[in-house]
């Protein structure tokens, strides 16, 4: 679907490869570039044979560009494929780019059709720009994690996230905007920049929450009252939605006597004596096992889920009839299962287009493609130390 898009990814670790790896997945042309020892991430465990689980993930179907960018021929060679290109994406502290020569200003006289895309913590200006931010700086600073801390029984202890929220919903975006700039140049013949900042998707994925505040002039900042954990049952955990089905729920705990109830009658009151209603049914799942809740639930139509183990989703019928791991040969290695890309297309085919790059695998490749290089004039940079 994307065939025809070139992409030159500087970006490493999550927050910028997840995004490359989606345009990946729909077909674009992505060549990583890294430096003679490759992006740290690689050596992150656990490995099959030389491939990183990490880096695997992250960097499917991708092209490996091997060069020395302190060297000025090597940021020249950047040049040179830029104006063959439609994408640059990076995620490098705010500037950096700009150090190396290579930002925005600059590749934008050479190509102006360039669609540049940044991500950072913060965003591309203002005081706090500069400064490193991983996901859990960012998850912490949004009121993310203060929110999470106040969801169950208003402790303030947050509790944290074992998940790079702050990563993904920023490539998530990165790729929407960077697909919206490839529409928009379609028509205008216009390239631009994109400044994505994980602030900006944390608080736009918690919107709901800092908009009830806003709505109630700050009195109000605790998440909505119908998330809860998973509910304890004889044998495991189960999430259901009993804030939503509150009449369906009673009758199903064989509690229909609370309908009656003048503190549940009335939505208002409902959300007043909400952590009674939960503490009730609670109670009820204590004496159940998750396949009797199970059927009592599917009896009254409400939507409940058992809380399963890695070993279980990744087993489980439903995701082989998504297709959502599929097998990918890796060199050395053989096929190893992958977590697939969410898109699923009626007229096209999505997915993981090949195993991730060796360290510069693709380094001559792109060179004779991009730029008509010779093997001689390869080697002779290869010689200098300009590629890898």
């Amino acid at each position: 679907m994307l065939q025809k898009v070139k992409v030159l990814d500087f970006s490493r670790v999550l927050s910028g490869p997840y995004c490359s790896r989606m345009l990946a997945d729909l077909g674009a042309e992505v060549i990583k570039v890294e430096s003679k020892s490759g992006e740290f991430i690689r050596k992150a465990f656990p490995h099959k044979g030389e491939y990183s689980s990490y880096f695997t993930q992250f960097n499917l179907g991708k092209q490996g560009l091997s060069l020395d960018l302190r060297k000025q021929e090597g940021v020249e060679l950047i040049k040179k494929l830029v104006s063959k290109c439609d994408v640059v994406l990076e995620n490098f502290r705010p500037g950096r780019m700009a150090e190396m020569g290579l930002g925005y200003d600059i590749l934008s006289e050479i190509n102006p059709q360039i669609i540049f895309c940044s991500i950072s913590g913060f965003g591309q200006t203002g005081e706090e720009s500069k400064r490193p931010a991983y996901t859990d700086i960012i998850q912490a600073f949004s009121g993310l994690d203060y929110a999470a801390g106040e969801m169950f029984g208003g402790t303030g202890a947050p509790p944290g996230f074992p998940f790079s929220l702050g990563d993904t919903y920023a490539s998530l975006n990165a790729a929407i905007a960077i697909l919206t700039a490839l529409y928009h140049r379609q028509s205008t013949g216009e390239g631009q920049y994109i400044d994505i900042s994980m602030l900006d998707c944390i608080m736009a994925a918690n919107d709901s929450t800092i908009q009830k505040h806003i709505f109630t002039d700050g009195k109000d900042d605790i998440p909505n009252f119908i998330f809860r954990p998973p509910f304890k049952m004889k044998d495991g955990y189960m999430a259901a939605s009993v804030a939503l089905n509150f009449e369906k729920t009673v009758q199903a705990i064989g509690r229909p006597e609370l309908l009656e109830d003048e503190s549940f009658r009335k939505p208002a009151n409902l959300r007043e004596f909400f952590d009674v209603y939960i503490q009730i049914v609670g109670e009820w799942a204590a004496t159940q096992t998750v396949a009797e809740a199970s059927a009592i639930f599917d009896e009254y139509d409400i939507p409940y889920g058992k809380v399963q183990t890695t070993d279980e989703i990744v087993n489980s019928p439903v995701v082989e009839r998504r297709n959502m791991l599929v097998d990918i040969d890796l060199p050395d290695v053989g096929k190893v299962p992958v977590v697939n890309t969410p898109f699923k297309f009626s007229k096209q085919k999505t997915g993981p287009q090949g195993p991730p790059p060796k360290v510069g695998e693709h380094t001559d490749k792109t060179l004779k493609a991009w730029l008509n290089l010779t093997d001689k004039e390869i080697e002779e940079l290869r010689q200098r130390e300009i590629v890898f």
